[in-house]
């Protein structure tokens, strides 16, 4: 949404779901080591398993630093940007401090005088996402007719923190925000499954 419909050059930036890099592998490997003439007991425990890996990395959304609560270019709505007024970025951002929030100014409402925040839209990236699902599985021949199929996944198996955007509303002159500029979510960890299926 344009922060003043008479200016639109002002929304000049990246789009909402720029991700400039983006890897997805998924690969099914069965690690058959025991042939027929090494030991039986260890073939028939280690042979026959299924390995699903599914791999995804990409870089962060980017995002918005707003105005806060506070329509300073009198427009009706409070979609406004935030004052800029130093380098927001960071060398190394953490969850407690992801960008340099002394670099944003609020600009308050004065009386017929409209002021558009000088920010630009989507200035900033939050934090990139790494997971990897899998997914173990094997089929037991119990006769002819019956198969059971044995099969247990993992989603962020190796439980990898994967966290949110931060904060983005700047607060007013000499008030202290404990969510500006703060990441306070995370997507989730490690969820597992097992299941059981008979097949005749």
């Amino acid at each position: 949404m344009a922060q003043n419909y008479s200016k639109l050059a002002e929304e000049q930036g990246a789009g909402d779901s720029d991700q400039r890099h983006v890897f997805s592998m998924s690969l099914t490997y069965k690690p058959d080591y025991f042939g027929k003439g090494s030991n039986g007991i260890l073939r028939s425990i280690f042979n026959g398993w299924s390995v699903s890996p599914i791999i995804k990395m990409r870089s962060g959304l980017p995002f918005t630093v707003t105005n806060g609560n506070v329509d300073a270019n009198l427009d009706g709505s409070t979609n406004d940007r935030a004052q800029l007024v130093g380098d927001p970025h960071l060398d190394n951002p953490t969850a407690a401090h992801w960008f340099n929030t002394a670099a944003f100014a609020q600009n308050k409402v004065v009386t017929g005088v409209a002021t558009d925040g000088s920010s630009a839209r989507n200035l900033l990236y939050g934090p990139g996402y790494k997971t990897v699902d899998l997914a173990l599985s094997r089929d037991f021949s119990l006769s002819e007719r019956f198969k059971l199929r044995f099969r247990a996944e993992a989603t962020n198996a190796f439980n990898h923190v994967n966290l949110g955007q931060p904060g983005t509303a700047v607060p007013a002159a000499g008030v202290t925000s404990a969510s500006f500029g703060v990441i306070t979510s995370a997507n989730s960890m490690r969820k597992m499954q097992f299941g059981l299926r008979l097949t005749f």
